[in-house]
């Protein structure tokens, strides 16, 4: 990259029938991040998140050469973060026929952005998307950086949907995790984790382990993060990467905004109450 301005990618293909539509932002000293969104055209086309609004035309230039906007009929939101929805009124108002796949906290947001909900499928705690010839299950991948998120599987491709999780850092754009060196896999992944889900330093770690076992055992064959390449068959490579950090042995790094952190700094300044 050549600035550090964000750039539209060349849209290209996931597992049998998804497609990406990547960007790529540069964070100066760090690298840079994948900001992707993807789409399916199927019997009834489901868009998932919308892109950064600073892409606006070159977003919606990139989608609408992959489908008539009359056609589409969903648009599945990981999460009301703004590189998550940068472009939803923009497609919503060319896209006439398509609702909005949130949950109740996910609406309440978009509300409080002045984002019309009119158009929210409310999709109520297990319930499930079908889309005809396949269905979308929701689930909770298993870390976040918002409490709405929603990932999901998809039923007939096997294709996870990981929203957050999984993401990195990165020197350069790249299409598949394949591409990429392992230790700087693991450095980006750390990384990005350790900026966006900073409760992990502080997890109850069997459960989050058994949490990436559990993910292990859905099998995917596709794994697509809104911030990280195509993982195609590398969803062990991921979960023993994160295990790796979060999982086994202590804490490298104190954050220094932990409550318990902040009390031990200010402990010698710190007077016993007063009894009343």
């Amino acid at each position: 990259m050549t600035n550090n301005n964000p750039a539209m990618l060349a849209t290209w293909k996931a597992g049998n029938d998804w497609r990406v539509l990547p960007a790529f932002l540069p964070l100066p000293g760090m690298g840079g991040l994948a900001v992707n969104a993807f789409l399916h055209k199927g019997r009834e086309p489901v868009l998932v998140d919308t892109g950064l609004c600073a892409l606006g035309d070159a977003f919606l230039d990139a989608l609408e050469a992959e489908i008539d906007l009359t056609d589409l009929r969903w648009i599945w939101l990981s999460h009301t973060d703004a590189d998550h929805i940068g472009n939803l009124a923009r497609i919503l108002e060319r896209a006439p026929q398509a609702r909005v796949v949130t949950n109740f906290l996910g609406m309440g947001k978009m509300g409080l952005l002045g984002l019309d909900t009119e158009r929210v499928h409310l999709l109520e705690p297990g319930a499930r998307l079908t889309l005809g010839d396949r269905e979308l299950v929701p689930l909770r991948p298993p870390y976040y950086d918002a409490p709405e998120t929603l990932g999901f599987l998809d039923t007939r491709s096997r294709t996870l949907f990981a929203a957050d999780s999984f993401g990195a850092l990165l020197p350069e754009p790249a299409v598949n995790v394949a591409e990429i060196e392992a230790q700087t896999l693991r450095a980006g992944l750390v990384t990005w984790a350790s900026i966006d889900a900073p409760w992990l330093a502080t997890v109850d770690r069997d459960a989050f382990s058994r949490s990436l076992k559990t993910l292990e055992r859905l099998a995917p064959t596709t794994v697509l993060s809104g911030h990280l390449p195509v993982a195609e068959g590398n969803l062990s490579t991921l979960t023993a990467l994160v295990h790796e950090a979060w999982c086994s042995g202590p804490a490298t790094e104190v954050d220094p905004l932990s409550i318990e952190a902040v009390a031990e700094a200010l402990n010698s300044g710190v007077e016993a109450p007063l009894e009343a």
